[in-house]
């Protein structure tokens, strides 16, 4: 009979995981072959076993399954390395879940290589049994994919194998489970009662054995080093293309400098800019308020011969003035972009209606105020001034 782990650290079945690896170091040290020079052989052999008791009781998830199948497990001796796949039962179960249950100890799998006593060998073999067995029970209509050896690629074969196992559901029938013999029932009913007592044995001792495989799936992927190689593998892929990207990103951000530093800047794409005639129309600061009787802040011809601004000697300046607005511009220009401004339009609305309404109130027009234009309507610079022009007659 085996021995228990718990009893090879020296400790209780219900420690901390701190305890478990204090008790794994103090047995390791009192243990280790170095320490015991006239006796290396046994406590080589005591030291495996050590390791092998804290690999399974260090894993959270191995020692709740070691804990909940402790006394399975160490009801018979585990299989010899090498040595095939004993089985307890020489009925038509085949390999049974206590079969299985030999296989769950670290110390089996410590040779990684492909001889008869290492690792891939071992494990190779159980796997092939339990395929072996699932294909005769379900007429070779289901082939699972084999274990591999050390040179088998992970991302071909491993992977695959990986993936089909750990959703393995039996497709034995596992009837040697049954209690009772259908054609002893005396009548139906109890021939009923029967089949249903029978169908909860067979599914129970399935749902063990097939929990008891997946286990085992866990148990080998856990300690197969090709797995360990892919992942150093993938990290080592994942820091190339990492690495990539940035020397990508550099050269994407160089050779936008170097366009850069090449631009030639095309005259046709900066546009006329007047000052005074954006300042003046589309200033966002605020005006200074005129005193009471003061015209506005543009100073007419007039004005400025009477301020003297003008001078005698100099050329006459020309000077483009808007009637309606009261300003003066430098340009035509600016007064054509000034005449076509909403500001401006609005004000010769305003002075067309109000010239109306007086030329109707003296009875100079017979037109009634509904035949005004509406204020709102689209007039043209050119016909209110024409308009203008006619009423002041």
């Amino acid at each position: 009979m085996k021995t228990c782990y718990y009893e090879i650290l020296e400790i209780s079945r219900d420690v901390s995981p701190d305890e478990i690896r204090k008790a794994y170091r103090r047995q390791a040290l009192l243990l280790h072959p170095d320490k015991n020079m006239h006796r290396v052989e046994e406590a080589t052999q005591k030291f495996a076993q050590v390791q092998a008791a804290y690999e399974i009781l260090s894993d959270p998830d191995e020692r709740a399954w070691y804990d909940s199948h402790r006394e399975q497990i160490l009801q018979d001796e585990a299989p010899t390395p090498g040595g095939g796949f004993a089985r307890t039962s020489t009925s038509s179960a085949g390999t049974t879940t206590q079969d299985i249950l030999r296989f769950f100890d670290p110390g089996l799998f410590s040779i990684i290589d492909d001889s008869e006593i290492g690792f891939f060998t071992i494990a190779r073999k159980v796997f092939e049994q339990l395929a072996e067995e699932e294909t005769h029970a379900d007429d070779g209509s289901i082939r699972l994919p084999g274990f591999g050896d050390s040179r088998s690629s992970w991302a071909d074969e491993t992977k695959y194998f990986y993936a089909a196992w750990n959703g393995f559901s039996t497709r034995k029938s596992f009837d040697w489970f049954d209690q009772y013999r259908l054609a002893d029932a005396p009548d139906r009913r109890v021939r009923r009662a029967m089949e249903k007592e029978n169908k909860k044995l067979r599914d129970a001792a399935k749902k063990e054995y097939n929990d008891t495989v997946k286990a085992f799936v866990a148990f080998i992927r856990k300690r197969d080093p090709r797995l360990k190689q892919s992942a150093a593998q993938n990290e080592q892929r994942q820091q190339d293309m990492a690495t990539k990207v940035k020397e990508q990103a550099a050269k994407a951000r160089e050779a936008h400098r170097n366009r850069f530093k090449t631009y030639e800047h095309q005259d046709w794409t900066t546009p006329d800019y007047d000052e005074q005639f954006w300042d003046e129309e589309y200033s966002t600061q605020p005006k200074k308020e005129k005193a009471k009787g003061e015209d506005d802040e543009s100073v007419t011809p007039a004005v400025a011969e009477a301020n003297g601004d003008y001078d005698d000697d100099e050329d006459e300046i020309v000077v483009y003035e808007c009637i309606f607005c009261k300003k003066t511009f430098k340009s035509e220009k600016q007064l054509g972009v000034h005449e076509r401004s909403n500001k401006h339009q609005k004000m010769v609305r305003d002075v067309v209606r109000r010239m109306k309404k007086e030329n109707a109130e003296i009875g100079l027009d017979n037109a009634s105020e509904d035949e005004f234009k509406d204020a709102h309507e689209e007039v043209s610079v050119e016909d209110l001034a024409d308009e203008v022009s006619q009423l002041s007659m």
